[in-house]
């Protein structure tokens, strides 16, 4: 019985009820097609075979197998086989590639009615220029066309990293890359910038596409707002929603790293572009593909914080009456228990992760199915995530030509995150700033209040009661609908959706720091973000004789998104219950932001003699948040490639140089997060000018109420709305080499570029008169110039032992040349010329300055002469402008050789990288054995190390410990008092005329950054990291139980740090996902986890 007569037996058993005869007739409709389509399948034959590598004689897992003019292809499972089924009988074309090998074309006959082995045997290639990429809108092309340079990194090592977040697998795999995850927490962001920063107001991220559909990575704060953040000192570290992406569903991520690369993108494209590609069911075999992964993990906090135990409270803690802040008490008598508080708030993180796919193909329909539950308990109490992700892939490619694709993901997440960074509640905070003799295990007192040390919150109360849970339901899909009506035309239509609901629940229990008068809070925020995109294309292939060759693709691309958020915040809550009608007072607020942008494309790729290829783009974008007079933008882009290596007067070389090819691109690209929805316009809103006369707030049409996008506070509605800025715009050149040595055993790809970035969207100051304070304008420039390097090699490929290894190199230079604003427009700074970045504090803040790389921090520091030398007070010195002077104590005391502070803000530290540095090594051994290892290092950039400055007040640093030496300058000069009164300074330190002052008086004075020098706490934050370990041990014994493979496996992450930071880890950061960058406050660390999996294949 076949597929037909099988419906017709099941539909004759039916009771047909209402529209009877249409019932019938559709099904007699379905039944003749599928009838019609059994019988084509019928009539089709099996190609199955072996992929193996031509050196190793192993199989190649993972090798794709296509018959491109029948649209229909497969990949090899993990012995190398592979099979293609329903393919008709007669001749065809087969192409097989796979990552580090050389192309392969064959034609083989298929006879009607027989199936067909052929196998096939790749030879290695370290360069990979015959590898099909994923370019974006324009489909795919081999690398050798292109003109730019493209990173890919593959599903596998994606899914060995040893974090949940797919993005920090990146982490020393891409040239020109920077990767920072900003804490450890489970759920934590990760911040990555290619080839530098872009934008001062906005964000310097990619732009992030999964399978074609473009997805929102915003990184939500806890008091996020349409079109802005708060990011509120990092108070919870939220991770940037491209954690939603489960690393076990990765096929590969390819990335675009500049506007010469992704300029078909158009105005999101400046930051580059991260296309990632799913996993897909394959034609592994004639029956599904059953694997299951499972892995346990170990989570422990990277590095120590060195903390004193000698001294004590200076005003010690007494039953139900906290004590002083700061522990510059006497010093403790022998046999007093102390506590460990650097460890006491931590714990080993535990996680299990579980996975489970089937895959196949039946006839036209190939298919992958996946589960994936993680469940991660983080470091610290109240620290946890659980992430569940359902994915279905499906090909159908029923109809000659015509490919119908789908592709579904539905993610769940619980998250819950500690307090952190600049908080009084914040674990951290609270744990290192406790006295050493103060036992927090204790948590409440008597009376069931907290029991605390001092003015902050006990941090294991903290973990106990201050919660902030994160709960996300999310959608994303994409449908497409590929046909070839003619062997040189295709057509294609694609509609992509991403959807998600967040819902923030914050509760500061009654007693803690954090809330007003310590009554308690409650905050509940929801925030539901949509976005689609519909791209229709039409991509024409034609072949003009043997030597021309040309590739035309036009196409449409439209997206709708908005954002809604509603936010309700109680204070003055009740102790027993955390819900908002607990509270006393109940504020609520509410944004909502629609944008729509429609862009038109085209872009031809002609190669000639199959060495020279050139490529042109152009794309025209129009967008809904930009004024009527600056809605549409072009964005073009060319490039050029050529194999020199194809010439003839290379074949005296091609024992030496296998493959050369020159390359070259330009390509100019727009900012994808500015200048948002509404900020042309000057709205009206609900806020007001206070009245005198106390006849209430102003009315009418006024600056301070007008509705604005970001934070919805007063403060922000004093910006103007300006219908005439344009784009951030960056325009890049970018040459390279690519050479392939020893018969491809050894390959060089080098590159340099060139981003010019204009139209810089800032705050510009304008009249009183206007009722406004600022209005956006473009008004910056600034450049990135930069080199990357990569040094692939093969010394070793026997059929026993492999050794793959590749060295990455970059650099990156930024410099700022061009503010047009004024000091009254400054959001955080004095000098002309400047203007502060989002994330920072009052005093420490990352600046864009004419003249310095984006992002320098600037703050307090000592005060230089002519020659740079710090001034101590009582010199006579020569200042920066040549004029002499005699130099005063920095608080005006009676003192001889204290070094002074500026009373300017100044220039601190770099918080850019100098270079970037990687060794990536894989090995094989018997075929069954893989073990790999990753160094990642990244030299010269500065970190500000606030933690350390504040405990220097605080008196818990291990660096106090000599607080009673006597104080002896830089210079090895004593420290005087040279007044006539004796005077308490600072609480419990007095100081004597003709004294020479401790080393007490340097630590709570001069270099304490709550009293404006922050110099002293800039540290250099290089490091050298064994990034990744990993092992694993195949064993193929059970297969007479259909049990093809079972893997065993251990990844470790993180596993060696080597720095002269004194914090925990100078991979670090306080506010998230912000441009400001190099703040270590109180911040959670980075882990070191070690992972133990079990896979099983069927």
């Amino acid at each position: 019985m076949n597929l037909s007569q099988t419906l017709y037996a099941i539909a004759s058993r039916l009771k047909p009820r209402v529209c009877y005869r249409h019932s019938w007739w559709m099904l007699a409709t379905v039944t003749l097609c599928l009838s019609v389509f059994s019988t084509e399948i019928s009539l089709s034959q099996t190609v199955q075979g072996t992929i193996i590598d031509a050196d190793t004689r192993q199989p190649i897992p993972g090798a794709t197998v296509q018959i491109p003019e029948l649209r229909i292809g497969t990949a090899a499972n993990a012995d190398g086989k592979y099979y293609l089924v329903a393919v008709p009988a007669g001749t065809h074309q087969v192409v097989v590639t796979a990552i580090g090998y050389q192309k392969m074309e064959q034609t083989i006959g298929v006879q009607a009615g027989e199936d067909l082995t052929q196998n096939f045997e790749l030879s290695y290639s370290a360069l990979e220029l015959d590898e099909v990429v994923v370019v974006g809108l324009s489909g795919s092309q081999e690398r050798r066309k292109l003109g730019n340079v493209i990173a890919e990194v593959d599903g596998t090592d994606i899914a060995r990293a040893v974090t949940p977040n797919a993005i920090d697998a990146l982490s020393g795999r891409v040239t020109g890359a920077s990767v920072t995850r900003n804490g450890g927490a489970p759920g934590a962001g990760t911040y990555i910038t290619i080839r530098g920063k872009k934008t001062v107001l906005g964000s310097s991220q990619p732009l992030y596409v999964v399978d074609g559909t473009i997805i929102d990575n915003t990184s939500l704060g806890p008091d996020t707002k349409v079109g802005g953040s708060d990011f509120q000192g990092g108070n919870v570290n939220q991770g940037n929603r491209a954690i939603d992406i489960n690393p076990h569903e990765i096929e590969s991520i390819e990335v675009l790293k500049g506007a010469s690369a992704a300029a078909i993108y158009g105005s999101r494209a400046a930051n580059g572009v991260m296309l990632i590609t799913t996993k897909r069911g394959r034609g592994y075999s004639e029956k599904p593909v059953i694997a299951s992964f499972t892995s346990f993990q170990l989570d422990n906090k990277v590095g120590d914080i060195d903390l004193q135990t000698e001294y004590g409270q200076q005003v010690p803690y007494q039953p139900g009456r906290p004590g002083s802040t700061n522990s510059y008490g006497e010093r403790l008598a022998d046999g007093t228990q102390t506590f460990d508080h650097d460890q006491d708030i931590f714990r080993t993180g535990q996680s299990l992760e579980q996975v489970l796919s089937v895959s196949g193909s039946s006839g036209p329909v190939s298919y992958l199915v996946s589960g994936t539950v993680t469940d991660m308990n983080g470091f610290v109490t109240g620290s946890e995530l659980g992430r569940q992700s359902f994915r279905f892939n499906a090909d159908v490619n029923a109809l000659p030509n015509v490919l119908l694709r789908s592709n579904s993901n539905f993610i769940l997440i619980n998250n819950d995150f500690p307090q952190n960074g600049s908080n009084t509640s914040g674990i951290l905070l609270g744990s290192l700033r406790t006295p050493p003799e103060f036992d927090n295990s204790e948590i409440l007192e008597a009376d069931g209040t907290q029991r605390r040390f001092g003015f902050y919150d006990n941090p294991l109360w903290t973990e106990e009661f201050n919660t902030f849970n994160t709960k996300i339901n999310r959608f994303i899909h994409s449908t497409s609908l590929s046909w070839d009506p003619l062997d040189w035309l295709g057509l294609n239509g694609q509609v992509g959706i991403d959807r998600y609901d967040h819902f923030n629940v914050k509760r500061l229990a009654v007693g803690s720091a954090d809330s007003d008068g310590r009554l308690g809070e409650i905050r509940h925020d929801r925030l539901s973000v949509s976005s689609i995109n519909l791209d229709l294309s039409a991509t024409v292939n034609r072949n003009f004789g043997e030597d021309v060759e040309v590739n035309l693709t036009l196409g449409s691309q439209t997206i709708w998104e908005s954002t809604r958020e509603d936010e309700s915040t109680g204070t003055n809550t009740l102790p027993f219950f955390d819900q908002l009608p607990a509270s006393a007072t109940t504020t609520t607020t509410s944004a909502f932001g629609e944008l729509k942008t429609v862009g038109l494309f085209a872009q031809v790729t002609g190669t000639l003699w199959d060495k020279l290829s050139l490529t042109a783009a152009i794309r025209r974008d129009g967008s809904s948040g930009f004024g009527a007079s600056e809605q549409f933008h072009t964005y073009p882009k060319v490039g050029g490639s050529y194999t020199i290596s194809k010439e003839t007067f290379f074949d005296s070389m091609r024992d030496i140089f296998s493959n050369v090819r020159l390359r070259a691109s330009y390509g100019e690209a727009g900012s994808p997060s500015l200048p948002g929805a509404y900020a042309t316009s000057s709205l009206y809103g609900t806020f007001g000018f206070a009245d005198p006369w106390d006849r209430g707030t102003s009315a009418g049409r006024s600056g301070f109420i007008g509705i604005r996008q970001g934070n919805n506070t007063a403060q922000e509605f004093t910006v103007a709305g300006n219908p005439e800025i344009s784009p951030e715009r960056s325009k890049e050149i970018e040459a390279g080499i690519d050479i392939g040595l020893l018969d491809e055993r050894v390959s060089i790809e080098a590159t340099f570029y060139h981003q010019d970035i204009e139209d810089l969207i800032l705050n510009v100051p304008v009249p009183g008169s206007t009722g406004y304070d600022q209005q956006l304008r473009n008004a910056g420039k600034m450049w990135n110039e930069g080199f990357e390097l990569g040094i692939g090699f093969s010394p070793i490929r026997t059929e026993n032992f492999t050794w793959e290894s590749q060295i990455n190199y970059s650099t990156n230079e930024n410099m700022v040349t061009e503010l047009k604003v004024k000091p009254e427009g400054l959001v955080a700074s004095d000098d002309e010329g400047t203007i502060s970045l989002e994330g920072g504090f009052t005093g420490t803040v990352n600046v864009a300055a004419v003249g310095q790389p984006v992002g320098v921090l600037r703050g307090g520091g000592w005060l230089r002469d002519i020659n740079g030398d710090i001034v101590y007070a009582g010199d006579t010195y020569t200042d920066k402008n040549g004029v002499q002077q005699t130099a005063a104590d920095a608080f005006e005391l009676p003192i001889n050789g204290t070094p002074v502070i500026d009373p300017a803000p100044v220039i601190l530290a770099n918080t850019n990288p100098d270079f970037q540095w990687s060794w990536i090594n894989e090995f094989t051994l018997f075929k069954d054995i893989s073990f790999g290892f990753l160094i990642d290092a990244s030299i010269g950039q500065e970190v500000w190390n606030g933690t350390r400055g504040a405990l220097y007040n605080f008196g818990t640093h291990g660096d106090t410990r000599d607080r009673d030496e006597p104080w002896m300058n830089e210079r090895g000069e004593p420290v005087i008092y040279t007044g006539t009164d004796t005077i308490d300074i600072v609480p419990g330190l007095q100081w004597i005329p003709g004294q020479q002052l401790t080393r007490e008086s340097y630590y709570r004075l001069y270099a304490n950054s709550f009293l404006g020098n922050d110099e002293v706490h800039v540290e250099d934050a290089s490091y050298i990291k064994l990034r990744e370990v990993h092992v694993r041990y195949d064993w193929h014994g059970l297969r007479k139980w259909n049990i093809e493979t079972v893997g065993f496996g251990v990844s470790v992450r993180n596993l060696l740090t080597i720095s002269d930071y004194s914090g925990y880890d100078p991979e670090v950061n306080n506010f998230q996902q912000a441009e400001g960058r190099g703040y270590d406050y109180f911040t959670l660390p980075q882990t070191r986890s070690v992972r133990f999996s079990l896979s099983v294949t069927y």
